[in-house]
């Protein structure tokens, strides 16, 4: 549900479990024509194979190998290239990728309600910056909320108002973003209009997550600060991107929650720091 306006337009399959998928699968028998398999597990290679598709390829993983047609061999070097090249290898049989651009428009269907929600919330013609300072996998990806109050601070001494997004799943969190510096839209947008307000913003900036991918791949300016995920294969890509990391020894961990209780890859990364690339 929560990725649902993203495909808006787009004709999709939905499936609500692992059985209904495979179950599908067996009533779509034979009518895929080509079925790429990105993720390495067993079940999604068994998904492939149950939709009687001719073609189906896939990366060459565990004891999965009978049920693809191709088997693409993982490159060595995987973890130093972004994941979107990796994948693209998947597609070689389909097109010739000669580069890999990433640019989203936004739907036009979504321009009029966000308009609508700006000025609800008093920000037409008010200069903003976007907070995403929730991560729905792992709250080792999150800045913290007390980094993110304290940036609000100091847009406001500029004159800048700082603009909460979140889902609503995130509505209880987002209560501790209170005062006149803050307007909180958690859980009253849809990922189009979040990503639509993102665009029309001084800046975005979040942690490694969704909102933050699309904020980048819409155009607007963004500010991944990274810790536990690795930069070289997980970055978000865009034109208007940078990534706030500092390296320490136990990063990238790759931890949904961080193993030392610390955040301290998170948590090196300051304000201010933030403040100055906002500006730039």
């Amino acid at each position: 549900e929560t990725l649902r306006d993203l495909f808006w337009g787009f004709p999709v399959i939905t499936f609500k479990s692992n059985s209904e998928l495979y179950k599908k699968h067996l009533n779509l028998w034979k009518q895929y024509d080509y079925y790429i398999v990105t993720p390495i597990s067993f079940s999604s290679a068994l998904a492939a194979f149950l939709s009687g598709t001719p073609k189906r390829v896939g990366f060459s993983f565990d004891a999965r190998d009978f049920l693809l047609t191709k088997r693409i061999k993982i490159p060595k070097d995987w973890k130093e290239r972004h994941t979107t090249e990796t994948y693209a290898l998947l597609y070689q049989d389909l097109i010739e990728i000669k580069e890999v651009k990433f640019e989203l428009e936004i739907p036009e269907k979504f321009q009029a309600s966000t308009l609508e929600i700006l000025k609800n919330s008093g920000l037409i013609n008010v200069p903003y910056v976007c907070f995403s300072p929730f991560a729905q996998f792992g709250r080792a990806k999150e800045w913290g909320e007390e980094n993110f109050i304290e940036l609000g601070k100091i847009l406001l001494k500029h004159g800048i108002k700082s603009v909460i997004l979140g889902g609503k799943g995130d509505l209880e969190r987002s209560k501790v973003f209170k005062g006149e510096n803050f307007v909180n839209l958690t859980g009253k947008t849809s990922l189009w209009e979040a990503a639509a307000i993102a665009k029309k913003s001084l800046a975005f900036i979040g942690g490694d997550s969704g909102l933050t991918h699309l904020s980048a791949i819409i155009g607007a300016k963004t500010i991944a600060i990274f810790g536990p995920t690795p930069v070289s294969w997980t970055r978000p890509l865009g034109k208007n991107v940078m990534v706030l990391y500092k390296k320490l020894k136990c990063s990238p961990c790759e931890q949904r929650e961080c193993p030392l209780g610390t955040k301290e890859c998170m948590k090196s990364v300051k304000p201010n720091e933030v403040f100055e690339v906002i500006r730039e």
